[in-house]
């Protein structure tokens, strides 16, 4: 008899046990509504356009092409294990023309990744048309704020012509103590190109390589200066400088403030006027009396 209650027992655990994991599986999944989008044909260009995608998580790979136009907005989930990226760029090319890219909220999540094997490449190019940002931090999910855009592997590259790029902010509630924001730029390994662009948050780069056109000038561990398509950007620079290159652009560089004349060289025209005057009236004098 206590052996078959005993066996009833644990049953009824195990049922519980059961149900309480399909329950939280359940809250889960409804909780993060995760939608996957995966583009890994290279036969065909794909375009995202005129069209809001909540909720989303966006994977290009394969050689695949993706086009970004006409103001398609994507926002990642607002919980996903390990804050992943709402848009994720594998051996393949990401053209972000118009448009916005969003991090999972809460979490940090991350704008955009760009990520390619050994033997391949992964490019993604910003237009004056976007805006990317990193999620923004809660204390019970990080402290950490998200990176809009990371690049993390030898052949990835990243171009911005233009565009806004903001850094996710760090938990701003006491109770979280020491929180951090996310970077504008993050550079593990691989190349950015900076041509243009509004960027909030700093520039981020282990062992990569940053390459910026415009009247640009590093100091004090700051990147300061106008790019090329006439933006004025003033960013952190975490890095070691030799991993970061300026293309100098003199046409961009603000007009030189008109100079204010020395007020003494006004009084040394007079002075250097005066003695030739008089050296002048004394020849003729000397002339005069050889004369008579």
């Amino acid at each position: 008899g206590l052996l078959r209650i005993s066996n009833i027992m644990i049953n009824n655990t195990m049922k519980i046990a059961l149900l309480l994991s399909i329950i939280i599986t359940a809250l889960t999944l409804a909780t993060t509504n995760a939608i996957r989008l995966h583009y890994n044909s290279s036969s065909t260009i794909h375009t995202l356009t005129n069209s809001s995608y909540p909720s989303h998580n966006i994977f290009i790979s394969g050689g695949s092409t993706l086009q970004l136009l006409n103001g398609a907005a994507i926002t990642a989930p607002s919980s996903v294990d390990d804050g992943e990226s709402a848009v994720r760029i594998d051996d393949a090319t990401f053209i972000a023309v118009n448009g916005s890219i969003v991090g999972g909220a809460d979490f940090g999540g991350i704008g955009v990744t760009i990520s390619s094997s050994r033997d391949d490449t992964a490019e993604a190019s910003f237009g004056s048309g976007m805006a990317v940002y990193g999620g923004d931090a809660a204390r019970n999910k990080t402290t950490q704020g998200g990176d809009a855009v990371q690049v993390i592997h030898a052949g990835s590259k990243a171009t911005f012509d233009g565009g806004t790029i903001v850094a996710g902010k760090g938990c701003s509630q006491e109770v979280c103590g020491v929180s951090y924001n996310g970077n504008a730029i993050k550079v593990i390994m691989g190349e950015v190109i900076v041509k243009g662009g509004m960027f909030d948050g700093d520039f981020y780069n282990l062992q990569g390589s940053i390459l910026i056109y415009g009247c640009v000038e590093v100091r004090d561990g700051r990147i300061e200066g106008v790019l090329s398509d006439g933006s004025v950007i003033d960013v952190a620079y975490v890095g070691e400088e030799e991993q970061l290159e300026i293309v100098y652009d003199e046409s961009v560089c603000p007009a030189a403030a008109p100079t204010i004349d020395d007020p003494t060289s006004g009084i040394e025209s007079v002075r250097s006027f005066t003695l030739v005057l008089l050296v002048s009236i004394a020849v003729s004098l000397a002339m005069a009396v050889c004369c008579l």
